[in-house]
């Protein structure tokens, strides 16, 4: 074998920047650099080797043997049978020319695969040893390496780890895109199959995106948006206004919420949206640090909520004629059965006439629940910390002021802070109330407030008969059925402000009396 390739040094530095530099997948330049070496060094064989040193894996990654032959690629052993082992411990270029002249005859990796010259150089990425570029020959070489010839390995070397490093930061590259590509489509998934409608805007107030669809809702395209202010659909100064100051809440970092925002159609008519605005922030800039400065755009979603819209104002309508007529004509109802109760004389007749006095009562406080649950029903209060305790001693002051024959008693802790709003207040009057009115002629009402890990819990209790089976469906359900009345709207009412708390209320089966449970969450500090 003689001691020089074909190539000079000069050359073969020419010809590997050449394949470096040319197109093609990585492995196809590391296979082009290799049989360069081969033929500069005059030997068989080329390979680069992947090193997993902490298994003690050895295998190549990219070779020039043939399938088959000593080396070939995907190739594994074990790395300490290997020379690259040597390679490896010593950091840098090792070589021999002629094995068992350099005592390496006793060598587990010459008895294995009979180099008798060897030359390789350790492979870094990323500032990691990822393996080793070798070129070896079953013929002895007649002289040493000169250091020539081990710099062009170690520059082989360089240029291989270097590659490496590229495909894998390509690979990364790929699986983010592939990845954001993905999240895109599901994101366009979820808007096209939302009912909903999704919009942007840039921080200018700008329409930078719309879903598609909006034409049957305002009688735009969304491509006819893009580009108009966020005032474009508004159809007077009012609703401009409103607008402008939600836009500058969510640039301050706000997310906002507006009900039925008025929207004007291309043909003129008026429709409602229900829209909820956010923020988006430069994705650079981690959570923790956000502020208004970091805001890039401003996403919302808004829903058609005209026919909602006309429904409750039908229902208010509805209501308040009916609440307005009912009290006039039970007024003048009550007023002749008190005229008649004084002057029939017949007593069973004056028991009839105070009938039906006390039914126009009981009609008179329905009204007046109806109309405290319909001032309820669109408040959505914001929660905050705030002890019950003198919220439950002025409700019972309360009580006490109003029905003086009541026997009240009260078990309260010191303190207990809840989540919670205004409206507990409405809440716990209603419930004292009817225990007082419905539980005899001499009620005895218990009061309690409990704290727990996670919730504070009021109960109200009386000696009265309880609430009937199915009255305790009623709330339970939340529905009535044709054959499952709820007897009044007191119960109801309390339960729809529990539930806008965040609450839970429960009426307790098989206890004596009457018993309701309301259950609050307990503030976090």
């Amino acid at each position: 074998m003689s001691g020089q390739g074909r190539l000079s040094g000069d050359e073969a530095r020419s010809r590997l920047y050449d394949v470096m530099r040319r197109d093609g997948s990585t492995d196809q330049r590391i296979r082009q650099a290799l049989e360069l070496g081969a033929e500069y060094f005059g030997v068989e064989h080329g390979y680069v080797a992947r090193i997993d040193q902490e298994h003690d894996d050895w295998e190549v990654y990219v070779s020039i043997d043939p399938e088959g032959s000593t080396v070939h690629e995907g190739l594994a052993v074990d790395f300490s049978t290997t020379y690259c082992q040597r390679t490896i411990e010593e950091e840098g270029v090792v070589t021999f020319h002629d094995g068992p002249d350099e005592q390496l005859a006793a060598d587990s990796s010459f008895q294995t695969y009979g180099f008798y010259c060897y030359h390789g150089a350790p492979v870094i990425v990323d500032g990691e040893p990822f393996g080793t570029v070798c070129f070896a020959s079953t013929d002895a070489r007649a002289e040493a390496f000169t250091d020539a010839e081990k710099a062009f390995t170690d520059l082989v070397a360089n240029m291989v780890g270097q590659e490496i490093e590229r495909q894998q930061r390509q690979a990364e590259l790929d699986a983010r895109e592939r990845e954001l590509e993905e999240r895109q489509e599901i994101f366009r998934a979820v808007i096209d199959a939302s009912f909903d409608m999704v919009f942007r805007f840039d921080t200018d107030g700008t329409y930078t995106y719309h879903t598609p669809g909006s034409e049957a809702y305002v009688g735009y395209e969304a491509t006819e948006l893009i580009g108009n202010p966020y005032t474009f659909l508004l159809p007077d100064e009012e609703a401009k206004q409103k607008a402008t100051r939600l836009f500058e809440r969510v640039l301050d970092g706000e997310t906002v919420e507006e009900r039925y925002l008025p929207l004007a159609r291309r043909d003129g008519e008026i429709v409602y949206a229900d829209v909820r605005v956010t923020p988006v922030y430069d994705a650079s800039v981690p959570d923790s640090e956000r502020g208004p400065a970091d805001v890039v755009a401003v996403q919302g979603m808004a829903r058609d909520a005209t026919e909602r819209r006309r429904r409750q104002q039908l229902n208010q309508v509805l209501n308040r004629v009916l609440r307005h007529n009912l009290r006039n004509d039970v007024g003048v109802m009550k007023g002749y059965a008190e005229t008649l109760a004084v002057h029939l004389a017949e007593e069973e007749d004056r028991e009839l006439a105070e009938r039906i006095q006390r039914t126009a009562d009981k009609l008179l406080e329905l009204s007046d629940t109806a109309r405290r649950l319909e001032d309820h029903m669109e408040r959505s209060p914001d929660l905050e910390p705030m002890d019950v305790v003198p919220v439950v001693e002025d409700a019972i002051g309360q009580l006490r002021e109003q029905y003086p024959s009541v026997s009240v008693s009260a078990d309260l802790p010191q303190e207990a802070v809840a989540e919670t709003a205004p409206q507990l207040r409405t809440a716990l009057w209603e419930l004292l109330d009817n225990a007082a009115r419905h539980a005899g002629e001499a009620p005895t009402v218990e009061i309690s407030a409990t704290r727990g890990e996670q919730w504070v819990t009021i109960t109200v209790a009386d000696d009265g008969p309880g609430l009937p089976s199915d009255e305790r469906v009623v709330l339970a359900t939340g529905e009535e059925t044709p054959l499952v009345h709820g007897g009044g709207l007191g119960l109801w009412l309390v339960r729809w402000v529990v539930s806008t708390l965040d609450g839970e209320m429960s009426v307790p089966a098989n206890v004596d009396g009457g018993r309701v449970v309301v259950s609050l969450p307990r503030a976090s500090a």
